[in-house]
């Protein structure tokens, strides 16, 4: 059976089981996508958004052929901006407490990423092997040249901000009409590279 259908929700690396994320795990994801307060409307806690990020991330059916043998995600802040700086370590955080786990059956890597401007993220991205381009806060005018990049290099964005998805970053987890909502810019993310599944579109707040 392919992996992307299995239910499989533990698989072995080395002695230890570890949890896996796969296609068929719609219910999980909409049982994530529920209300809890924050400080702000948008704002959804990073434990939570990393979480249904790497869930989404399984109904891509193009992840196995860009990502190779392992996912790799840079976090990505503005050098110098300590708004940015202090989401990025909450991300990278949120990451490192499920770095064992699995997505559609493939391990997870996480790098942190300083931007300096756009030739720095080019040539940080062209060949670096990054599959997942995570944009903290402080990004607001920095949108376009980024996703001409990550569209260039077959990067999948995630954005930290709404206006950020709708600015062309592929999607992001905010809340959205006292909800935790996925928002997928979809020609943005097909751009990108990717391919969700019809499953994950009925879960996601869609901007074609």
């Amino acid at each position: 059976m392919d992996g992307k259908h299995a239910i499989d929700r533990t698989a072995n690396r080395g002695s230890r089981r570890q949890p896996t994320f796969t296609r068929v795990a719609v219910v999980a994801i909409a049982a994530l996508l529920g209300a809890t307060p924050r400080a702000r409307a948008e704002d959804v806690p990073a434990s939570r958004q990393v979480l249904i990020v790497l869930r989404a991330l399984a109904y891509d059916g193009n992840l196995k052929t860009r990502a190779g043998e392992t996912i790799n995600i840079a976090v990505m802040h503005k050098k110098g901006n300590s708004a940015s700086e202090q989401s990025a370590n909450a991300i990278s955080h949120a990451f490192k407490t499920l770095q064992s786990t699995l997505v559609a059956g493939l391990p997870i890597d996480i790098t942190p990423l300083a931007y300096a401007g756009p030739d720095s993220l080019k040539k940080a991205l062209l060949g670096s092997g990054i599959d997942l381009l995570y944009v903290c806060e402080g990004f607001e005018s920095e949108i376009d040249a980024i996703k001409e990049i990550t569209r260039d290099a077959s990067v999948l964005t995630v954005g930290t901000r709404q206006s950020y998805v709708e600015k062309g970053l592929s999607f992001g987890v905010f809340e959205l009409d006292g909800k935790n909502t996925i928002l997928l810019n979809l020609p943005s993310s097909r751009y990108e590279g990717a391919a969700f599944a019809s499953d994950l579109l009925r879960l996601a707040k869609v901007l074609r």
